[in-house]
C-alpha cells in the first residue's frame, strides 16, 4: 500500500480521522502490554504500530495510526515513526496539508493518550460531533 501524496488533501485526510473515530466511538486505546515499558503502568502511550511479542508488525494501533495506514501509508514506514508527534508525523508524510489538518491529527492522538475514547477525542479534536 502506498498512496500519492498530492491526492490527500485536508478534507480526505480529516474525514479519514472521522470514519475511524466513527467506527469505534466508545473505545479506548490500550497498547498491548508487551510494547509497554510498564505493563503494570498505564501511562498513556500509544503506538502507531502494534507488534506482536516477537517484534513482527501486526497492524495499526492508535486512531492516527489506523487513519494513516488507511490514507495509504506502509505499517513499515509508521514503525519507523514511532515517538512522533501526530503533528511532526503527518507534516513529514503528508506536507501538503494545513497546519490546522495536523493540528487536528495531533489534538485526537493527545486526548487518546488521556484515556478519552476514540469519539470524543475527535470530538475535542475538530468541534464536530460523531
Amino acid at each position: 500500500m502506498s498512496t500519492d501524496v498530492e491526492l490527500i488533501t485536508d478534507e480526505k485526510a480529516i474525514a479519514t480521522l472521522r470514519e475511524v473515530a466513527t467506527e469505534r466511538p466508545e473505545y479506548v486505546y490500550s497498547a498491548p502490554s508487551h510494547m509497554q515499558e510498564d505493563p503494570d503502568e498505564d501511562d498513556g502511550s500509544c503506538f502507531y504500530v502494534h507488534r506482536d511479542e516477537d517484534g513482527s508488525i501486526v497492524s495499526a494501533g492508535c486512531a492516527v495510526g489506523v487513519a494513516l495506514h488507511r490514507l495509504g501509508v506502509p505499517l513499515e514506514s509508521l514503525a519507523r515513526h514511532e515517538g512522533a508527534t501526530a503533528w511532526a508525523l503527518v507534516g513529514r508524510l503528508f506536507p501538503n496539508l494545513s497546519n490546522r489538518t495536523r493540528d487536528r491529527f495531533n489534538d485526537m492522538q493527545m486526548r487518546q493518550d488521556l484515556g478519552d475514547s476514540w469519539g470524543l477525542a475527535y470530538a475535542k479534536a475538530t468541534g464536530e460531533t460523531i
